[in-house]
């Protein structure tokens, strides 16, 4: 009886020893992954053009709040929001998140 169980506890050793490696070059890998490669830069890139682009239509509309009508400030928010929501979604997709 005391050689099964010997058995069993070698084995179970081995499994947890087996489960550390595994675990470890999990671990490794996801590393390797995030924050490498051109698209992960590009991603980044991107978005802060995007971002650049939002702020600058919003000084715009900051700017000319004086003579323009309702419909062209309105305009111009949108297109501040839309260029940050591209900049996010280049963000999202290429910098694989």
């Amino acid at each position: 009886m005391t050689s099964d169980s010997d058995d069993l506890e070698r084995q179970l050793r081995e499994n947890l020893k087996l489960r550390r490696e595994l675990a470890a070059e999990v671990a490794k890998a996801k590393g390797a992954n995030k924050g490498s490669g051109i698209a992960y830069r590009l991603g980044w890139v991107l978005y802060w053009i995007c971002l650049l682009l939002a702020l600058a239509s919003g000084l715009y509309v900051l700017g000319s709040m004086a003579g323009a009508g309702i419909l062209s400030l309105i305009a111009a928010w949108m297109s501040a929001l839309a260029l940050y929501g591209i900049g996010r979604a280049f963000r999202y997709v290429l910098s694989v998140e």
